[in-house]
């Protein structure tokens, strides 16, 4: 009886072990991470004229948006002031076994309110990832991140500073519910693909027939060297779709990065004649030591490229990164938009200028 209860002790240890070998004696296991973006701001420039509502709040622009109403564009208030926590992320990221995987994160959007004007919180990412159902392929499903600017936000790096001109003016959305492969057609890793199909919507739950079908190709030549054409298109009722095309190119050498970004949007009108916004952005950053780095940047937005009489606008940023920690960056930096005007439209008599510290806080636990 002993020898026998030893062969089957042994046996299932060699089981046990065959099992942790092919799943991981560890899973399921999961990490926590997140960050805080959170800015003091002075609007050192803009209109001049403060209005008020009934409450007494000041009725201007705080801050400096890509948003235009009526084909004019959104300018802020002059001497405006205080403290704004832009983004907070809290993520969860659970690994299954070695093949599966879930990733959850709510977010803190400082435009975002409550009914009542408090931040509030939604959800920004919850889907589920099946690695390698093809050689170097994943498939993922719920909400997911798309691939508008995914590969240009990366190179540009400070995303928590702005937006990326496509996602500044509002040309697509960072995340959507819908399926998506992503991953390599190459061993070398040279040749990358991002298909995603979904409701078009962002995070809002499907409400209509159509649907929004995304496609990026980041290539990278060599190791420096970064390439990304990209097209999506959105069917819409009554004829209306929509097709955007991208192209980014980003250089990255040890201390300096550059990139330069096209995007050009063909809103399609049955009714009436198509309007075409183009944008084109320039960026780099310069690592001056390992806790300083310079960035810069600057935009050309054209709202309708086919409208003679439209108000252009060039944005400008500049800042210095000071990392104080290995998770904590102080970042003085300025914001400034120019208004151009073409044919017979008036642009606003203001520019604006904002002069901002922004604290970028990283956090993780696993």
């Amino acid at each position: 009886m002993a020898v026998a209860a030893a062969l089957a002790w042994g046996m299932g240890t060699v089981r046990g072990q065959a099992e942790a070998a092919e799943t991981g004696s560890d899973y399921p296991r999961g990490k926590i991470s997140g960050y805080i973006w959170a800015d003091t701001y002075y609007n050192v420039s803009g209109d001049p004229e403060h209005r008020y509502n009934s409450s007494g709040a000041d009725s201007a622009n705080q801050l400096i948006s890509g948003s235009y109403s009526g084909g004019m564009p959104s300018v802020i208030g002059r001497d405006l002031n205080g403290v704004q926590v832009r983004r907070v992320y809290f993520q969860h990221d659970g690994e299954l076994s070695i093949k599966y995987s879930t990733r959850f994160r709510l977010e803190v959007d400082g435009k975002s309110l409550t009914s009542d004007g408090k931040l509030g919180v939604n959800v920004k990412a919850a889907y589920f990832q099946a690695k390698e159902v093809i050689p170097r392929g994943n498939f993922l499903v719920g909400v997911i991140g798309t691939p508008v600017w995914e590969t240009s936000e990366a190179a540009w790096g400070y995303r928590s500073i702005e937006k990326t001109i496509a996602d500044f003016r509002g040309l697509g959305s960072s995340a959507d519910l819908g399926i998506q492969m992503k991953g390599y057609a190459d061993e070398g890793r040279k040749v990358g693909y991002n298909f995603a199909i979904g409701n078009g919507l962002g995070q809002k739950p499907e409400n209509n027939r159509y649907k929004k079908v995304y496609f990026g190709l980041p290539l990278r030549p060599a190791s420096d060297l970064t390439i990304e054409p990209y097209v999506d298109y959105e069917w819409g009722a009554g004829g209306k779709d929509k097709a955007t095309y991208k192209v980014f190119v980003g250089y990255a050498m040890r201390k300096l990065s550059l990139g330069a970004e096209l995007v050009d949007r063909v809103n399609h009108n049955p009714s009436g004649s198509n309007t075409e916004p183009l944008g084109l952005s320039f960026f780099g950053t310069y690592r001056t030591k390992e806790t300083m780095a310079l960035f810069a940047r600057y935009d050309r937005y054209q709202p309708d490229t086919r409208a003679a009489d439209r108000i252009d606008a060039d944005l400008y940023v500049a800042g210095i990164d000071w990392m104080a920690a290995p998770n904590v960056s102080i970042m003085p930096n300025v914001l400034a938009t120019q208004y151009r005007a073409r044919g017979a439209a008036e642009a606003p008599p203001h520019h604006d200028v904002q002069a901002r510290v922004t604290f970028n806080v990283k956090f993780s636990k696993p």
